[in-house]
């Protein structure tokens, strides 16, 4: 089992979709966190006319 998991949001870019994709991203690392996973990395970034979120995050119980 690998240690570290990479999780992909993606939005279709309009006036408002930084702070909804931040938004959707923070529920995803507080629900994760809550079962024990801990943050490593988080990046945005705009492709064409969507939005990314990549989260990577280290599984709980590994070293």
């Amino acid at each position: 089992m690998k240690a570290v998991e990479i999780f992909r949001l993606r939005l279709s870019f309009s006036p408002n979709s930084s702070e909804a994709i931040r938004k959707e991203a923070e529920d995803l690392i507080n629900d994760k966190h809550y079962k024990g996973y801990r943050l490593i990395t988080t990046s945005f970034t705009i492709e064409g006319t969507y939005i990314y979120a990549f989260i990577t995050m280290k599984r709980p119980n590994t070293y």
